[in-house]
């Protein structure tokens, strides 16, 4: 096959000369061979050259009617091309010359395409229904499949097939009651995507193309398009374009329609009834796409601004009975403008940066109240904008400010910090209601904060360590302020009792799990020094803390957790860790394989294994932590430095001041 930049062109008229002359010829053969063939059979003599003659004129015959085939092919597939006077104009002479079909060199792929758009288009899709249908749509979807990896003869394929039947496609399918259903549309849909992806148009499929991007009357029509493009992987502008035209453009202008399509297929495909929520379907996954569509949605009389636009599925999302099909598809379309997926925390691209700073305000301002659907999508956000969560949470710069993309005057930007916008507290503390309560969310976004918190704490502590620095105690206070502010949006939507509770038993489960039942594990250590924090945080924030919380940590371990005591040994961890300054510590609080100090939890660990019937492994402990705090006090500016970062974790001020500011 040619490259897409080459010419492939045919002559469809020059063609069809060829095969008149070749019809004459094969005519006059015919007839020579007839005519001496009975004049020298009257003489006995045997012609054998004269029947070869007349098969050459039999298979000219036959080349005929497949150069006539041909011609009609290519004019088919060529309709619209500038060549044939189309919209496109005349064909330059330097494109190849007048006359000339410019086409891919797939000529045989085309006859495959054409062979399969009318076994379908004119047979299998029309005249028969029920089982039998159902068996012969699947019997060559594999063929529709493969169509696929030829992009020119999968464009054919949808150029030749009857509109009418593409349109009905998904219903038909559906209608069969097959089993296989999801998996036939799915053929189907891989190669309209290859044709909707290929470099260069079939100029037919052009047309197809332009009917897909189209508003229809009926929501059904709609539907099935939307349908048949879910799945297609097709290039962003046309997911765009068409779940615009479709469906999102008319609902941003009038939002209080019906819009559900009725059953068409739902339950075979997995696709939602609601026709907004196919809209949103087409666009999740391609985050181009998603950025496009919000921020053209409506038409030139549409004045809301993009946040409100979101408001608004959320709203009907709300308000309807389909409303789970678009909060879910809504928050999946969300996840991909955001490139949550696909884009490192701390260096998203401007334009996705700018979406979620959007979607963001617009799902905090319904806080808990967000459709229960799309709370994952928000942890996953979350997740993917750490950086700008925890950003969002200070309070030692710039506290009165307002939610926005440009830095705010006065602000001090920390090492490994990186957000892309400025959450206030207020909208950071909203958001965080969206997924607080979701375990698997809440607990995957807590292990993306601790393993932020870890790793700029250690640089941090380089970078005190080279010079006359406090980043090490401002990044401590920065999550201390983020911790206070995410548990009071978890008591504000669990309640505090209950919010209390699901914090002892992380606690236990991270930091004391390897006390129960006598099995050493020791988690992650940046997981443990965030659980630490929240618990510390915590402690000195709710009224059930000595009820629930120490109550549940002292039924697991059979001893009282000294927070405080605790916190300072992993500030002092980590100081040591980043390599501040200080005097070796002994041997018997270092780490064999790392090098490190070794963590509360090996010490615990070791002292439950050296306990003895004379010595219980609470004073093993004990003189290990004496060792501990002898060496700390020895480095008065690294114990200093421990307790002051310690400290700053504990402050309630970041709540105190989110209550006043609400």
């Amino acid at each position: 096959m040619a490259s897409a930049s080459e010419f492939c062109g045919i002559d469809p008229e020059g063609m069809g000369e060829l095969a008149t002359s070749l019809r004459g010829a094969a005519d006059r053969l015919t007839a020579f061979s007839r005519e001496f063939d009975e004049k020298l059979g009257r003489y006995g003599i045997a012609t054998p050259a004269l029947r070869e003659i007349a098969d050459i004129a039999d298979w000219a015959g036959t080349q005929v009617s497949m150069l006539h085939g041909r011609i009609d092919l290519i004019r088919t597939l060529g309709a619209g091309a500038p060549e044939l006077g189309g919209a496109g104009g005349t064909a330059s002479m330097a494109a190849g010359g007048q006359g000339l079909v410019r086409l891919p060199d797939e000529l045989k792929g085309f006859e495959v395409a054409r062979g399969l758009a009318s076994m379908y288009g004119e047979d299998i899709l029309v005249h028969h229904g029920g089982e039998l249908q159902a068996a012969l749509i699947h019997e060559h979807a594999d063929e529709i499949a493969q169509l696929a990896d030829n992009p020119q003869a999968a464009a054919a394929f949808f150029a030749l097939l009857s509109p009418k039947v593409r349109d009905a496609l998904p219903s038909i399918i559906a209608a069969t009651g097959s089993k296989t259903a999801k998996q036939d549309l799915g053929a189907f849909s891989k190669a309209l995507g290859a044709a909707l992806r290929a470099p260069s148009l079939v100029p037919a499929f052009a047309e197809v193309r332009n009917d897909l991007v189209k508003p229809v009357e009926g929501k059904v029509t709609a539907w099935n398009r939307l349908a048949l493009l879910s799945r297609a992987n097709a290039p962003s502008s046309v997911r765009s374009a068409a779940a615009r035209s479709l469906v999102l453009d008319e609902f941003a202008k009038k939002p209080g329609q019906d819009w559900r399509a009725g059953s068409l297929g739902s339950k075979e495909y997995g696709l939602p009834d609601d026709l907004v929520a196919m809209g949103l379907e087409v666009l999740a996954g391609d985050g181009a796409a998603v950025r496009n569509a919000f921020s053209a949605m409506g038409d030139k009389d549409t004045t809301l601004s993009q946040v409100d636009t979101m408001k608004l599925f959320l709203n009907y999302a709300k308000g309807v009975g389909t409303g789970d099909e678009v909060a879910d598809a809504f928050g999946r379309a969300m996840e991909s403008g955001t490139e949550a997926t696909t884009e490192k925390a701390g260096q998203h691209s401007p334009a996705a940066a700018a979406f979620a700073f959007d979607a963001i305000r617009a799902a905090a301002a319904f806080g808990a109240d967000l459709p229960k659907p799309a709370k994952g999508s928000m942890g996953v956000i979350a997740q993917s904008y750490v950086h700008e969560m925890v950003s969002g949470g200070r309070f030692d710069r710039a506290a009165d400010r307002l939610s926005g993309m440009q830095i705010p005057k006065h602000w001090e930007a920390f090492p490994g910090v990186t957000p892309a916008f400025y959450l206030s507290s207020g909208d950071t503390y909203q958001f965080m209601k969206t997924f607080i309560g979701e375990n698997k969310t809440a607990d995957a976004f807590d292990s993306t904060v601790a393993k932020l918190r870890h790793e700029t704490l250690l640089a941090a502590a380089r970078l005190d360590a080279q010079g006359n620095t406090d980043y090490f105690r401002d990044i401590a206070m920065m999550f201390g302020d983020f911790s206070s502010i995410s548990f009071k949006a978890a008591k504000d939507v669990l309640g505090e009792e209950d919010a209390v509770a699901d914090l002892a038993r992380d606690f236990v489960k991270n930091t004391f799990g390897f006390m129960l039942g006598g099995v050493a594990v020791v988690q992650p250590v940046a997981e443990v020094g965030w659980e630490l924090t929240q618990a510390y945080i915590v402690s000195t924030a709710s009224d059930f803390w000595a009820d629930s919380f120490e109550t549940q940590v002292e039924a697991a371990t059979d001893s009282r957790a000294d927070l405080s005591k605790r916190m300072k040994y992993e500030m002092a961890y980590l100081l040591h860790s980043g390599g501040y300054p200080a005097s070796e510590p002994p041997a018997e609080l270092l780490n064999t394989k790392t090098g490190a100090l070794k963590t509360y939890e090996q010490l615990t660990i070791e002292a439950k294994k050296g306990a003895t019937d004379d010595k219980k492994w609470e004073q093993v402990l004990q003189e290990k932590l004496n060792a501990y705090e002898n060496w700390m006090d020895g480095n008065a500016d690294l114990d200093k430095k421990a307790e002051h970062s310690s400290r700053f974790q504990t402050s309630d001020l970041a709540e105190n001041l989110l209550k006043i500011q609400n």
